[in-house]
């Protein structure tokens, strides 16, 4: 882990209360210590406020461009920060980019440890235990999502019994700390424990760029499915499509991007709004196009040849939304329309967590617990009717495997880089041949990115993944 160089809360992440709902409405304390800068309600929600902001630094807020790089779904055409190496599966540890990228999530977990302890202490005076319980399950939701987010990218996540985890710390620090990685188990161990607390304490009916109850439990469906803890994943996944909070799937596909944070079915996403909102980097999905074999996926839904004049035809029709002629504007990628380029459009949010993923965690789960495969299939096909695509006939385990890896891919293509988990998570069981998928993968060190040469230049303990 990185040197922890804080001479202050306001290095880490200490805001000034706040007057209105605005997550963005947050300014910096200019005089403060870790002794009073939490006093009350208020200013720990300054505090909070500074956490959720923690998400918006390029690094992270456009990382999934890069993620789906790495992957079969397409690549990077135009100059987008840190993409050296990704196209090409050749990511090395003098990339600046990833040292940022880990250091900017640990940013958001000394926030969220400091939050946590000076909460714990009784330091906000006067709040509710309601409140306080609240605001703790928020910290402990952006810690465990950030833990995740780390193993994924830099920790053998896929493997319970390895001990290339990441460095865990519960404590806040602000001074140099040197750590060792702690083991896969462990670092999972602290996620789940998080998001339980977060999933049964959390708000409810929160806005979609804040997280309660309901982000929780589909984080934590997420975490059990990575696990193989299937049973669990899809019980949590069926308690999120069942929910009561109003999140729904929406009627039509291209609404989700239209509506932006606010679609109905968006669980997580960021905050973004005209300036001086910071907004999200995904704007630069203009600058990446599909792969083939995406395309041929995309082709293969729909009967005919495609093709991508006007509005597009003989192609799924989410791949059109993104890459017709009519769609796409000046971009080779319009998947978020009204693309202005720049990082406040309203509608370039990330979206860390949608309804429509739910879907096929269940799905997923179903299948690798040899349950009931018409009800994994239904569930398929409920993405499939709203997309207008044909459903799928109930089959066998192995195809519905596919058919599940594939949908995500379509339903969820340049949105957080899930499919290139999936691909490593189905090469680790055995479904496919991640060396047959894509050819620039030649070696299992690939699956994960290296250590930045930064990160460990401020931490002697730290030890490279395995081929870097």
């Amino acid at each position: 882990m990185k040197k922890y160089i804080i001479k202050s809360v306001v290095a880490v992440m200490c805001f000034a209360t706040f007057s209105s709902c605005n997550i963005d409405d947050v300014k910096p304390f200019n005089q403060l210590t870790a002794e009073n800068v939490v006093r009350d309600e208020l200013s720990a929600q300054g505090v909070l406020n500074g956490i959720y902001s923690g998400w918006k630094v390029l690094e992270l807020n456009a990382f999934p461009l890069h993620l789906e790089a790495l992957g079969t779904v397409g690549n990077f055409t135009g100059s987008v920060a840190g993409s050296n190496g990704f196209n090409s599966n050749q990511v090395l540890p003098e990339n600046a980019y990833i040292s940022n990228l880990y250091n900017a999530h640990y940013k958001i977990i000394n926030g969220s440890n400091f939050l946590i302890q000076e909460l714990e202490a009784g330091k906000a005076v006067g709040i509710s235990e309601s409140s306080k319980s609240e605001m703790l399950a928020q910290a402990k939701f952006h810690r465990a999502m950030a833990y995740f987010n780390l193993l994924r990218y830099f920790g053998e996540y896929f493997d319970a019994s390895s001990q290339y985890g990441v460095v865990v710390r519960t404590n806040f620090a602000n001074g140099l700390e040197y750590r060792p990685r702690s083991s896969v188990a462990a670092t999972y161990s602290l996620i789940l424990s998080d998001l339980d607390y977060a999933m049964n304490n959390g708000p409810q009916y929160v806005e979609h760029y804040r997280v309660g109850q309901v982000a929780a439990t589909a984080l934590l469906a997420r975490v059990q499915l990575y696990r193989g803890e299937y049973a669990a994943a899809e019980t949590l996944a069926g308690i999120v499509i069942d929910n009561a909070e109003g999140y729904v799937l929406e009627d039509s596909y291209d609404s989700i991007f239209s509506n932006g944070y606010n679609s109905s079915e968006v669980i997580f996403a960021i905050y973004n709004d005209i300036p001086p909102s910071s907004g999200s980097g995904m704007y630069q999905a203009s600058r990446t196009k599909y792969s083939n074999a995406f395309k041929d996926i995309a082709d293969a839904q729909v009967p005919g040849e495609g093709s991508l004049d006007a509005t597009g035809s003989g192609f799924d029709p989410r791949f059109s939304f993104a890459y017709s002629d009519a769609t796409k504007g000046i971009n080779l990628n319009g998947k978020y329309p009204g693309n202005e380029n720049v990082a406040t459009s309203t509608r370039n949010t990330l979206y860390y967590i949608r309804l429509a993923e739910m879907y096929l965690i269940r799905a997923e789960a179903i299948a690798r617990s040899n349950g009931d495969l018409d009800a994994a299939f239904a569930d398929v096909n409920t993405l499939r009717l709203r997309a207008g695509v044909d459903e799928k006939e109930t089959t066998d385990k192995a195809t519905l495997l596919n058919d599940i890896r594939e949908e995500k891919m379509l339903e969820m293509f340049y949105e957080n880089g899930e499919s290139w988990f999936d691909l490593i998570r189905y090469h680790k069981a055995g479904d496919v041949n991640a060396f047959d998928e894509k050819s620039s993968l030649t070696s299992s060190k690939q699956f994960i990115l290296p250590i930045g040469i930064n990160v460990l230049t401020g931490n002697n303990l730290m030890i490279q993944n395995p081929g870097y």
